[in-house]
């Protein structure tokens, strides 16, 4: 990237970020805005009103001309009290105490602005996640979903804090200001040179150093969740092949980037601040200089002045240094800022949704001349033309790779076809709501999903709308009943994660459970059995057989033993159907069936 183009990026404001966040937020941004403007005229007027008090303890009667004095003179007559000096000390305390209860309102409702802004971004982007198309899943890691779930969001809270304070300090910086201004115009002048050099000295920072650190940092910290996800998935494959220390160097790599990034930004945030103390005791010094040389017979008069303007600036340190890190704050929170704004107005669906409700068919499901290609593969499937009949058993079975499961991808409504269509009693998948259709279908797929959870839920998945009675009952039709009960706790057993205090053939069974306790009107097992052994496989297709009974069954099967039974099978290969007829059928044509069944007896 060229140093022009690197300076437009930077200098480009990043203000529409910010206020999408807040722009829901009017409310509470105009309120904080309101609050900020009190304890700013307020801090102001309390650093002045030092100035009687110092007057009167001197009794030199200077500054009478000054309108912010004068005020300050009238809110302190207010009070009944006969004694100037005390009641100039009463109305800092009463000034105090009413900035302080400012302060403890605007902190609260900054705390409820942040983390409203950020429950309501993480909500909004898993929400957004879940009705993302398939391929989106496909496409994405998910160490990387989990981050711009989770951690990235996070930074908007530390942007919308940082934004909210920078907010107050501005505020107060422009009251503290106009007191110097009115206090002595040449010192006041001084220090808004040094307040200028500071602000740009933190925009170069804060764009050269704390935005790229921060773009830097939101990669690296991408990197490791997507190593520790990677990791933990493949645990097992990683320690048979003797490979710890290929991830241990590449996660070790990872996080040295991301220190290095962490490290250079905390030195750089710092600078700022310390240059800063430099700057402003130096100016309080050339500032009595100044008055010193101006007055050489005598420096007591110039006392109230003088103090009050070192209070001043001396009070100006702590907003202007905050200011600074703040705007490096925001400038390092921005990356991640960023990513969350583009992942929530990022396009995640093409699949529309049809607007005809689905209750069942009386008929049969239609692929008519189907062809569909998976994203950077060859074509998957080529004019696929099949009919899947209510009420009976249909299996799909060919070599690993023919495209049998594109086929129940489609079906499912994951992927939508290139070319052709998917019929239901000839009206098209697509006219129908997605969720109609997927509530008449079960679905059993070879990588169960089991979750860390009760075995109940696992079979419920979650949903508080079945009875224990249809619980049971669907256990009980998957073969899953008896072994359920051997447990400690039943169905309320803990399974672990990915299902771990399971077998194989357990997952499976629970798996056929989930399914059925809908009471779906279609059932589709995609190589349900292929990962079991026989035992295992002998019970999940006793299961299967009991349940495929007065259903429309599409079994994608590796096993052709687990078939034969099928009213009718389907043969794939290459993308395309090479044969159709039951088993005695296509044994006696002696195609390419009966060489994939011959090749497993032989096996």
């Amino acid at each position: 990237m060229t140093r022009t183009k690197l300076d437009k990026e930077f200098n480009q404001p990043k203000l529409k970020t910010i206020w999408f966040f807040l722009k829901p937020y009017k409310l509470y941004v105009t309120a904080l805005f309101l609050l900020a403007s009190a304890i700013g005229i307020l801090e102001a007027t309390t650093v002045a009103a030092i100035y009687p008090i110092m007057d009167l303890g001197l009794d030199i009667q200077a500054g009478q001309d000054n309108m912010l004095l004068a005020t300050i003179a009238n809110m302190a007559a207010l009070l009944p009290l006969k004694d100037a000096f005390i009641s100039y000390c009463i109305l800092i305390i009463l000034l105090a105490v009413i900035v302080f209860i400012f302060k403890v309102i605007k902190v609260r409702l900054s705390a409820r602005l942040s983390t409203n802004i950020v429950r309501e971004t993480k909500e909004r982007i898993f929400e957004k996640q879940m009705r993302a198309d398939y391929q989106y899943f496909l496409d994405a890691k998910q160490g990387g979903l989990v981050y711009t779930t989770t951690t990235a969001t996070n930074a908007v809270a530390t942007l919308m804090t940082a934004v909210a304070k920078i907010l107050s300090e501005i505020i107060l910086i422009i009251f503290l200001f106009a007191l110097l201004f009115s206090l002595n115009w040449k010192g006041a002048l001084l220090v808004t040179l040094i307040g200028v050099g500071y602000y740009f000295a933190t925009q170069y920072i804060g764009t050269r150093v704390s935005y790229v650190t921060g773009k830097g940092g939101a990669e690296t910290a991408t990197n490791e969740h997507i190593i520790l996800n990677e990791v933990f998935n493949g645990i097992k494959q990683i320690k048979v092949f003797l490979t710890q220390n290929d991830w241990v160097r590449k996660f070790s790599q990872t996080v040295r980037a991301y220190f290095a990034y962490y490290r250079r930004n905390m030195v750089w945030n710092e600078i700022p601040a310390y240059s800063l103390w430099l700057l402003l005791f130096s100016s309080i010094a050339i500032m009595a200089v100044i008055l010193r040389i101006q007055n050489p017979t005598g420096f007591t008069p110039l006392l109230p002045l003088f103090g009050t303007f070192a209070f001043a600036v001396l009070r100006l340190l702590p907003p202007i240094a905050s200011f600074g890190s703040l705007r490096l704050q925001i400038m390092s929170a921005l990356p991640n800022a960023e990513l969350t704004y583009s992942s929530l107005h990022k396009q995640l669906s093409t699949i529309k949704d049809g607007e005809r409700k689905f209750n069942t068919f009386t008929d049969n499901i239609q692929l008519d001349q189907v062809s569909f290609t998976h994203k950077g593969r060859p074509k998957t499937i080529k004019d696929v033309s099949i009919t899947l009949e209510k009420g009976k058993t249909t299996a799909i079975v060919g070599s690993s790779g023919g495209g049998k499961t594109t086929i129940v991808d489609l079906l499912l409504r994951l992927f939508d076809a290139d070319k052709g269509e998917l019929k239901v009693d000839g009206v098209d998948l697509r006219e129908y709501e997605l969720a109609t259709w997927l509530d008449r279908l079960g679905f059993v797929s070879q990588d169960t999903f089991i979750f860390h959870d009760t075995v109940k839920n696992n079979i419920t998945f979650g949903s508080d709308g079945y009875s224990g009675e249809e619980i049971i009952q669907a256990a009980r039709s998957a073969s899953a009943h008896d072994f359920i009960l051997e447990f400690p706790q039943g169905y309320d057993t803990i399974v672990g994660e990915r299902g771990m205090k399971l077998s194989g053939g357990q997952k499976q069974r629970i798996a056929i459970a989930r399914a059925i306790i809908k009471k779906p009107d279609i059932l589709i097992l995609d190589e349900a059995t292929s990962a079991l052994d026989n035992v295992a496989q002998t019970a999940v297709q006793k299961a299967i057989n009991r349940i495929s009974k007065e259903r429309t069954v599409i079994i994608v099967a590796h096993r052709l033993s687990t078939i034969i039974d099928a009213d009718k099978i389907i043969v794939v290969e290459n993308g395309r159907v090479v044969e159709e007829g039951t088993h005695k059928e296509l044994m006696a044509k002696k195609g390419d069936y009966w060489r994939l069944y011959r090749s497993q007896e032989n096996a």
